[in-house]
């Protein structure tokens, strides 16, 4: 008996203890787990009403003028290579340098081509002298009428050695193909030049160009030639007179039309290419539009959408938009002046969503 008792306190009872608390720790995250899921239900309860902000289309008085932002490019710009291989001797440029066309800016060593020139010029008066014998002799038949055509087929061949060579002479002499200032010199004295190596870039700033991209409903109202207002951001107060030099047929990724504007670098404020500025498109006039504010637009100005309200539901829009104000839209098609327009809270809905109107 007494035997029996200590089985029971050493294995039988802890056995039991540990069996309780399994069944205690069970039920009560049971209970937890109900009790979550029971707040999340609610919270989603919750949270399918969306408070939002409305306002509907009004038609208002706009000009017929806009703006686009953009950056100045040079009007000409070359990065130029050698054109054959050897030693450079002399180097006459370095970054920054203003230099004009024709000008000397490296020389290769030329040593042997002019020795390569020599000999070709001593074959080709040798191959005119054959030649003439061989046109004497052919009157007497010592030679035939093949053996001269061959002979005049040598004199050919070594006038093509002989201009290959001074053309190679010619190249040797590096020279500026265009005036401008250079950028990127990758050569130095003692480098050795392979046909094709890159030498440097040389820019022409006098004249600028203007890079703007115009969405289609703008690239329709302008044409090459046209005057426009150019604002460098640099010089704000400043106002430079530019012409549409080229308008792309065919519009990019995007949906825009790469445009250019061609405009001299003015002297009391330079600019440089990389810089940007604002191009005002001037029409005059104004006309009645309808509008919405800018921060309604769901997505982007490419595929430009809005959330209307219809009962206490939400519903995203196509439309169509004309000209961009700072902060307002012209819309085109799409919308009336009866829709209730998302402002504020379209992040947080999409279609078919539930929502609360707030007032602002």
């Amino acid at each position: 008996m007494e035997k029996t008792k200590k089985v029971f306190r050493r294995i039988i009872l802890p056995i039991l203890v540990v069996l309780l608390l399994v069944i205690f720790v069970v039920t009560k995250l049971g209970s937890n787990k109900e009790k979550m899921e029971a707040t999340a239900a609610i919270s989603n309860t919750k949270m399918t009403v969306f408070p939002v902000s409305v306002i509907q289309p009004t038609m208002e008085t706009i000009t017929q003028d806009f703006e686009l932002n953009g950056s100045f490019i040079p009007d000409h710009s070359l990065s130029f290579v050698s054109e054959v291989a050897g030693r450079v001797k002399t180097l006459n440029i370095g970054n920054g340098d203003y230099v004009t066309q024709g000008k000397v800016i490296a020389t290769l060593d030329n040593e042997q081509i002019r020795i390569d020139l020599q000999l070709a010029k001593a074959n080709l008066e040798k191959a005119k002298s054959d030649l003439g014998k061989y046109e004497i002799m052919l009157q007497s038949n010592a030679v035939n009428k093949q053996q001269v055509e061959d002979m005049k087929m040598t004199v050919r061949t070594s006038e093509s050695n002989v201009q290959t060579l001074q053309r190679q002479l010619k190249l040797s002499t590096i020279v500026s193909p265009i005036s401008g200032i250079v950028s990127n010199v990758s050569i130095e004295k003692g480098s050795y030049l392979a046909p094709g190596t890159a030498i440097a870039e040389i820019v022409d700033i006098k004249s600028l160009k203007m890079s703007v991209k115009l969405l289609d409903n703008q690239v329709v109202r302008i044409k090459t030639g046209q005057k426009v207002s150019i604002v460098p951001d640099l010089y704000n107060t400043t106002s430079i007179t530019g012409s549409i030099a080229s308008i792309s047929p065919q519009a990019d990724g995007s949906r825009k039309f790469d445009t250019e504007i061609k405009f001299v670098n003015p002297s009391k404020t330079p600019l440089k290419s990389g810089m940007t500025g604002k191009v005002q498109f001037k029409f005059g006039g104004t006309k009645q539009a309808l509008t919405i504010p800018l921060k309604c637009l769901v997505g982007s100005i490419q595929k430009p959408g809005v959330y209307v309200i219809e009962g206490n539901k939400a519903r995203l829009v196509k439309i169509e938009i004309g000209a961009v104000d700072d902060d307002k839209l012209e819309i085109i098609s799409g919308l009336t002046t009866d829709m209730k327009v998302v402002q504020t809270g379209q992040l947080n809905i999409t279609t078919g969503s539930q929502v609360s109107l707030i007032q602002q």
